[in-house]
């Protein structure tokens, strides 16, 4: 098992100037993970994942469960922090997203994925 990252807060900027923040909480041999930001930031989604043995019979796998707020499209950001968290550190993840911009765009909805992808490195690498 790798060794987590000491706790820090993470921000990249969007183009429009908006900021999305990532947070990783060590919580014994588990984490929390928070990411949020937009316009608005807000709990939308909640994923744990924790870490198993595959079911190919080598390596880690992770199951995950879903806690989605009404209308909130988090999940896929949410589920990939704490997968990937789950996988490497062979703990249990939790994740709570929250990134809220008005009249977002298909554009803008890509670079959130672009920015998250970025905060989801530094955080898992703790640099």
């Amino acid at each position: 098992m790798e060794r987590m990252p000491v706790n820090a807060v993470f921000i990249e900027k969007m183009q429009n100037g908006l900021p999305v923040f990532a947070q990783l909480v060590q919580m014994g041999k588990d984490c929390t993970i928070c990411v949020w930001g937009g316009d608005t930031p807000h709990v939308g989604s909640v994923v744990m994942s924790t870490a198993r043995p595959s079911l190919t019979g080598s390596g880690v796998g992770v199951t995950s469960s879903v806690l989605n707020g009404i209308g909130h499209k988090d999940e896929y950001v949410a589920r990939k922090f704490a997968e990937a968290a789950a996988e490497k550190f062979v703990c249990t993840a939790v994740c709570s997203c929250g990134i809220h911009i008005d009249g977002i765009t298909q554009a803008q909805l890509q670079e959130v994925s672009v920015v998250c992808d970025k905060l989801l490195k530094q955080v898992i690498a703790g640099a």
